[in-house]
């Protein structure tokens, strides 16, 4: 895991100043302090950040230059196969001077071009550098593990970072408002997949590669998801032995490190099976509350002793977790809702000596564990049985200064189908009270939001495995992954995801939704008996914060950006926590790193 950055130019521009990228190496020194490398020539900057994990010797350093010196590559994230493609190329003919998966990578590149991808297991993103061709090659994983951002300034200059900030701080983007991707915000307590709030400054989608040469940019995606036209049949007892063994095959290649390997555990089914699944003793982590209601910490501690892994537990409270709440803000590389948990449970990690983890994220994702997942097929009966009263009914409601109406009102209104139907279970504000507030704060409300889209592999796919694609795609990679990559290399901590694996997802995709997506996780939870027998039926709750609690009760230093919430309490419903949570977020973010004050 490390940081990245740089800038491509065309023929007859001029690369950035070097004082600038170290200025912006320096402001990625979280992500890698192990090591640091610069390499520019006229039309090319190359920077990065790294923290060590596979091959600790200098030989691992980056920007990694070609045997030939035609090629640089930087390179962020882990190739958990890549032994196994080290010796298909040895058979080739390679011989290596590192024993990481940098290298290997490189090579593959310089052989195979974007044809290498599809071979890859891991999470990534890089830039491939030819000099002789003046071209670059940049790419980045399947479910979009790693971000890669992009940035056109002017006609023949890429500019592409690990995190928003380092090119915000360095002066090296302007500071123009995104208002489509600030409406989503509020929306959905998170920005846009593929988009920031920075205006221009967008993300390489997951599965894609970019080419880039002669000032022209070209994307093109690589890998997408496929469900099964015809679900495998077959004994159930077939079915999670397949999940089982899938499963612990994954957290095996995510063992792959010169460095030990922790994992946070929740007291959940997810992390749990993780811990399960592997024979090698971990450290891991929890957090703990003083509300009871929250805290499942005593479930962590049982599912740690069962299965003989080194636990700290770390007991957060109120004033506690106010203290930390600056730094985390400017942890912060996109505004989120979220990510507080992460912030707080990672800096535990590397307090404890790690700079490796694994996380149960995904889970809910794979194998169905949401209630939406019950919930979604249940709006879009409703819609059905209104037929055309569906519009009437949602300007009756549309009046009424209630939250979960307001979201219901949106969704009446909106085209039917399942996107719809997400998102009135996902979204925090609805588009009409987003587009209230940013009325109040005196910006252009965009166009109405459009509704997400499903991929050619997914269109004709179940319903469940419908609703798991958008899970995956908008909740997941727009908040989940991208919270968990920042708030995590914040402490300089690697976070990896086995549950967020190519060759798991395709190894279940073909089951079909009803028993891979079945309610509970029962898939999940009949491939790891073990761990059921601890969990029993404790019901999910996951890394949950009681930040209402705290809100509601005075603190004489609560860490919070100061933003009077009066006007906009007059304007939308302000009763729910997450809906001022998610403003004060907002507020001190664009202050921050905007310099804009709402």
């Amino acid at each position: 895991m490390c940081g990245l950055a740089g800038e491509l130019t065309g023929g007859s521009t001029e690369t950035m100043p070097r004082a600038q990228a170290a200025r912006i190496a320096e402001l990625l020194l979280h992500r890698g302090p192990d090591d640091s490398g610069i390499w520019q020539s006229r039309t090319c900057t190359l920077i990065h950040r790294r923290l060590s994990i596979q091959d600790l010797s200098p030989a691992g350093h980056q920007p990694m230059q070609s045997a030939c010196g035609r090629y640089r590559l930087v390179f962020n994230g882990e190739i958990y196969n890549y032994k196994a493609l080290r010796e298909q190329l040895e058979a080739r003919g390679e011989r290596f001077v590192s024993t990481g998966d940098t290298e290997v990578l490189l090579r593959l590149l310089i052989r195979e071009g974007a044809a290498a991808l599809p071979q890859l297991r891991g999470m990534f993103a890089f830039c491939l550098f030819d000099q002789e061709s003046q071209s670059a090659l940049l790419g980045r994983d399947p479910f979009g593990i790693k971000p890669l951002y992009l940035y056109r300034s002017g006609a023949d200059r890429l500019l592409f970072s690990s995190e928003v900030r380092a090119l915000l701080r360095s002066r090296a983007v302007p500071r123009e408002l995104n208002g489509a991707a600030l409406q989503h915000y509020l929306m959905f307590g998170c920005v846009p997949q593929l988009e920031t709030l920075v205006q221009g400054l967008n993300v390489l989608p997951p599965g894609h590669v970019a080419r880039w040469q002669n000032g022209e940019l070209a994307i093109e995606r690589y890998w997408q998801p496929r469900f099964a036209a015809e679900p495998e049949a077959g004994p159930y007892d077939a079915l999670v032995e397949r999940a089982r063994a899938a499963v612990g095959e994954s957290v095996k290649a995510h063992m792959v490190s010169d460095v030990p390997v922790g994992l946070f555990l929740s007291g959940g089914m997810d992390s749990s099976a993780i811990l399960a699944a592997t024979d090698q003793r971990l450290t891991t982590l929890s957090i703990g509350f003083e509300e009871e209601a929250f805290d499942e910490s005593e479930l962590a501690e049982q599912v740690a002793r069962r299965f003989g892994s080194e636990h700290r537990r770390l007991l957060l409270r109120r004033d506690q977790a106010w203290s930390r709440l600056p730094a985390f803000f400017d942890a912060l590389d996109q505004p989120s809702s979220d990510g507080f948990n992460t912030y707080c449970v990672s800096a535990e990690a590397a307090e404890a000596g790690l700079k490796v983890v694994m996380s149960g994220l995904g889970g809910d994702e794979l194998f169905g564990g949401y209630p939406l997942f019950q919930t979604v097929p249940k709006l879009l009966a409703l819609r059905r049985r209104l037929g055309p009263a569906a519009w009437a009914g949602s300007q009756l409601i549309k009046p009424l200064k209630h939250a979960k109406l307001q979201r219901f009102a949106d969704y009446l209104a909106s085209p039917p189908g399942v996107a719809a139907a997400h998102r009135c279970m996902r979204t925090i504000f609805s588009a009409r009270e987003a587009s209230r507030l940013m009325k109040l704060w005196q910006l252009p409300p965009p166009a109405a939001p459009s509704l997400a889209e499903l991929p050619e592999g997914v269109v004709g796919a179940e319903l469940a495995d419908q609703i798991a694609w958008l899970e995956t795609s908008s909740y997941m990679g727009g908040m989940l992954l991208r919270d968990s990559d920042a708030l995590s290399m914040a402490s300089s901590l690697e976070l990896r995801v086995p549950l967020v694996d190519v060759a798991l997802f395709e190894a279940l995709a073909p089951v079909a939704a009803s028993t891979r997506l079945a309610p509970g996780k029962q898939l999940l939870r009949d491939a790891f008996p073990e761990v059921t027998a601890v969990l029993k039926d404790a019901p999910k709750r996951g890394f949950v914060i009681p930040f209402d609690q705290w809100l509601r009760t005075p603190s004489q230093a609560t860490g919070l950006p100061q933003l009077d919430l009066t006007a906009a309490s007059r304007a939308v419903d302000l009763r729910p926590w997450a809906r001022r949570w998610g403003l004060l977020v907002l507020a001190d973010w664009l202050e921050r790193n905007m310099e804009l004050t709402l």
